[in-house]
């Protein structure tokens, strides 16, 4: 590990801090993008504020950028503690106040006054990832990080010339007077360096160069099942690290023996069969020979990535002359589209629960679950990872109704959708629904798309309304559950966002709570990405809700306050 310190200055407008960098674009990326690279120093906002008149999306080639970047000066108080920096730090999953002032030599409450002045709303007990935090130092840090400070890379899976880098700001100055505030300002990153020398272009953005960390998306990075098959064990074998054990290797003859010869009876839908075998249930899914190689492995072939809240693939199944099968993890309880808006499988007998409903504690939970496994897909998993599939019937529940993402690199083309006159009638056609407008119309990738379907995920949760549906009255065109959101919360009347509310739940659920989660379901489907809030920031968000939920399980809607509906606050801050 090597730290390097990049100057640059640090200076104070209209009463913000910030130190502009100038970025020169590759073709094809965008706000968001380079906005997720920086971990947290900078937002898609203020990147867009910072370059009026320039698209946030599909960005040519050599287009020069303006980044600011988070930092501060030293208040009096702070210089006379003998705080000569201030360090603008990234926060990473399981980073606290007391670990980092430990690791960087301060004090926990030397953190704490720093960030109280410079954020509006700081809690130091939850840190958010993706956001950055103020760190006094007395000097110039020394070259050793905190260890949570960088994910672990897989060297196997880390492309050629590319890196992964810890980003730090640290800002030492003075004020001059009461209007001007100028520091010295250092980038420190720290990255591992290949053995062979890397040609670092010398263009003068090399700051964003350097801090650059692009999204890669799961079309760059497919991992194929074409490994060696070790013949004692059945298991598929890495090709890069030998006798390593990816995913079992079935044979038709074990998925037969597991459902029967595929007797209907343990048809679940469509292509997708119950199947036992070995002690183990398991849910074993007829598909195409060019889907197997789309399938996501590092989600499955390391005890790390066994995230609880994503369906595990146990292995595949590839015969001469037949169709392909995958084996996934079972879960005992569906799809969620299965108990909000019925269909086959919710008839079927494989479903665990009985009593077919969604509680108002559950439905948070659930949606709690689905934000937890985006925030590790997003801001964990190096490189990050967009699903973009994120729909209703790809969230499956197990048989305590913990929510799982499942689907990777499934996502299919929808194109043909729009064969259909009538959205509302065709539950496949329901995926335009989830479509983020960048997405739907100029193919960009981020993960802001993810965000976006969540946001329909929320709704749909809610109200129980699938994402395209008929109007109330004849002769209008198809409802879309994000614009009718839009404008019950803009209409701010209370009796309109309940009588849109799941009619199953009747008064059981709190209409605070609901107004909440209807505002953050509108900024998860705002057209702008830029205004959308990151996975972290959502998790935030509802784990005080679950735990408010657990503390007041009886909370009905008759206890809702005057709060109003719209909440000005869901949309991410500038800077």
């Amino acid at each position: 590990d090597q730290p390097l310190l990049l100057p640059i200055d640090c200076k104070c407008n209209n009463g913000f801090f910030h130190a502009d960098l100038t970025k020169t674009t590759i073709k094809g990326e965008n706000f968001y993008g380079i906005a997720e690279s920086l971990q947290g120093l900078t937002t898609c906002k203020a990147i867009q504020d910072k370059n009026p008149g320039v698209s946030p999306w599909g960005l040519g080639d050599k287009v020069r950028l303006v980044v600011p970047l988070r930092c501060a000066c030293p208040s009096p108080s702070e210089v006379a503690l003998k705080a000569r920096l201030l360090l603008s730090y990234p926060v990473s999953p399981g980073d606290t106040i007391s670990n980092l002032a430990a690791a960087f030599n301060t004090t926990s409450e030397a953190i704490i006054s720093a960030n109280n002045r410079s954020l509006e709303t700081f809690e130091p007990e939850s840190l958010a990832t993706l956001t950055s935090l103020l760190i006094p130092l007395n000097g110039e840090p020394l070259p050793h990080f905190p260890e949570t400070s960088i994910p672990i890379i897989n060297p196997q899976k880390k492309k050629p010339r590319m890196w992964k880098a810890g980003v730090y700001i640290a800002v030492s100055g003075v004020v001059i007077g009461t209007i001007i505030a100028v520091a010295a300002t250092f980038l420190v990153i720290r990255f591992k360096r290949k053995k062979k020398k890397q040609n670092l272009s010398k263009d003068d953005d090399l700051e964003l160069q350097q801090l650059s960390l692009s999204v890669r998306t799961a079309s760059e990075k497919k991992v194929s099942f074409a490994g060696s098959q070790d013949a004692g064990d059945g298991r598929l074998i890495d090709s890069v690290t030998p006798r390593k054990a990816l995913l079992e290797l079935y044979t038709i003859e074990e998925l037969r023996k597991a459902t029967e010869d595929f007797n209907p009876s343990t048809q679940i839908e469509g292509s997708v069969y119950h199947g036992h075998l070995n002690g183990k249930n398991m849910a074993i899914r007829r598909t195409r020979t060019e889907n197997i190689s789309k399938v996501e492995t590092r989600f499955f072939t390391d005890a790390t990535h066994h995230h609880p809240n994503i369906i595990r693939l146990l292995g595949t199944c590839v015969t001469e002359g037949s169709h392909p099968f995958l084996v996934f993890e079972y879960a005992k309880n569906g799809s969620l589209k299965d108990w909000l808006h019925g269909g086959l499988a919710m008839k079927n007998q494989f479903i665990a629960s009985c009593y077919c409903f969604l509680t108002w504690k559950q439905r948070l939970k659930i949606s709690f679950d689905i934000a937890v496994a985006l925030q590790y897909m997003h801001q964990v998993m190096n490189p990050s990872y967009v699903h973009r599939n994120i729909k209703s019937r790809n969230i499956f529940l197990d048989e305590d109704l913990n929510a799982k993402i499942g689907n990777f690199g499934m996502a299919r083309c929808v194109e043909d959708d729009t064969k259909y006159p009538d959205l509302s009638t065709n539950p496949s056609s329901w995926s335009l629904g989830y479509l983020a407008p960048e997405y739907l119309h100029q193919g960009v990738i981020s993960p802001g798309i993810d965000i976006f379907a969540y946001g329909i995920v929320l709704l749909e949760i809610l109200s129980g309304q699938t994402p395209i549906s008929r109007p109330d009255k004849k002769g209008g065109g198809n409802v879309w559950l994000s614009e009718k959101i839009k404008a019950i919360l803009q209409s701010e009347s209370a009796d309109e966002l309940r009588a849109w509310m799941d009619s199953a739940l009747g008064e059981n659920y709190s209409f605070d709570t609901a107004v909440t989660l209807a505002n953050l379901a509108r900024a998860c489907t705002e057209e702008d990405p830029c205004l959308r809030p990151s996975a972290g920031e959502i998790v935030d968000r509802l784990s005080r809700l679950v735990e408010e939920s657990t503390e007041g399980e009886h909370t009905l809607i008759f206890e809702s306050s005057s709060k109003p509906l719209v909440n000005t606050s869901s949309t991410t801050s500038n800077l």
